[in-house]
């Protein structure tokens, strides 16, 4: 069995939920005249339609301010992570690059150990060529210290052989010598390394433009990780808030002057809102009838625990008063008692 208790919550649960069902439909009134003015014979309410249209661009400012980080946000963290891949390219690159310059160092070597390269142009490398071949002719001289020395340098030249390959692969970057190069081979190396080295200076570009933007907007990025975003969004949820108010007060204010407005011209929409608005607000002042009926039984409830209390009180008092009066009679039988010792004695 529900108790009274538990009838009056369940009754103060429903009015709020209806006092919130009533709210929207007022909302929803105001809003559907506010867009479109002409429903109303002359205009109506202005000081309340500058409160929700005041309250209207706010919301879309914060709506824009919020779109407009969160895109920056999107758009520096793209760039952020565009960059990392450029970092990673590059030294990709590097390393290709290297590969291709070792290859193309050893073709030099070789062919300018054959002659076929113009020794003007490749003087270097004909110089430690021909050092080889002297330190390989005395390698296998008759002096034994002769023999010893040259082999040291040449196994010295040979651990350089890296180092050597990369200082004549830069004689190409002259497109006059990197034509002179000889076979096939050379040919698509040469093409795979100026088509790395166009890769790597389009990628350097890109990589310097990426760190000026974000050397630019990195304290924006941190203020909005750090709360910027979360106020924003504080902002939006407020101002949404006060629109809504805005557009209750104006639909609220529209409703208590529906006589002076509505019309055979009414829109169906209009109706049906404030035909839901009397049935929501039968359903609260039903509410409210039961809820204030439910006082009152308590507050008789209260009343007559209390009168019970006092009648409990009352026949507490008269037992007491039997008492009393028995306790009077028992004294007075005592005086009774004494004055008749003292009339027996005067006599």
């Amino acid at each position: 069995m529900v108790t009274r208790e538990e009838l009056f919550q369940e009754t103060e649960e429903r009015i709020e939920e209806i006092t919130e069902v009533l709210r929207t439909c007022f909302h929803d009134l105001g809003e559907a005249v506010y867009k479109d003015q002409s429903v109303l014979p002359v205009k109506m309410g202005v000081s309340l339609l500058e409160e929700v249209e005041k309250a209207e661009n706010e919301m879309k400012e914060a709506l824009s301010c919020r779109e407009e980080d969160n895109e920056f946000v999107a758009q520096f963290d793209e760039i952020k992570e565009r960059k990392t891949e450029v970092d990673d390219e590059m030294e990709n690159l590097r390393v290709e690059e290297r590969d291709v310059r070792l290859c193309l160092g050893a073709l030099i070597y070789e062919q300018c150990s054959l002659g076929l390269l113009d020794r003007s142009r490749f003087s270097s490398v004909y110089a430690d060529s021909d050092e080889e071949k002297k330190l390989s002719e005395k390698a296998e001289g008759k002096s034994l210290f002769s023999r010893l020395s040259s082999r040291s340098a040449l196994s010295r030249m040979k651990r350089s052989d890296n180092s050597r390959y990369l200082d004549y692969s830069s004689l190409i970057d002259d497109e006059e010598n990197a034509v002179s190069l000889s076979g096939g081979n050379a040919e698509a190396l040469v093409k795979k390394l100026e088509s790395v080295k166009e890769r790597r200076a389009v990628l350097f570009q890109e990589k310097e433009d990426k760190e000026y933007y974000l050397s630019q907007n990195i304290s924006r990025r941190k203020a909005l990780e750090k709360g910027g975003l979360d106020s924003d969004q504080e902002r939006v949820e407020d101002s949404k808030a006060a629109y809504r108010e805005t557009l209750i007060n104006y639909g609220n204010y529209l409703y208590d002057r529906g006589g002076s407005w509505v019309g055979e011209n009414t829109p169906t929409e209009i109706l049906d809102i404030l035909q839901k608005i009397i049935e929501v607000q039968n359903g609260y002042r039903e509410l409210n009838e039961r809820k204030s009926k439910l006082q009152k039984e308590a507050k008789a409830d209260d009343y007559k625990a209390l009168i019970e209390e006092e009648k409990e009180k009352i026949k507490i008092l008269l037992g007491e008063r039997d008492k009393i009066d028995m306790q009077i009679e028992d004294i007075q039988k005592e005086i009774n008692r004494l004055e008749s010792l003292v009339d027996r004695l005067v006599k």
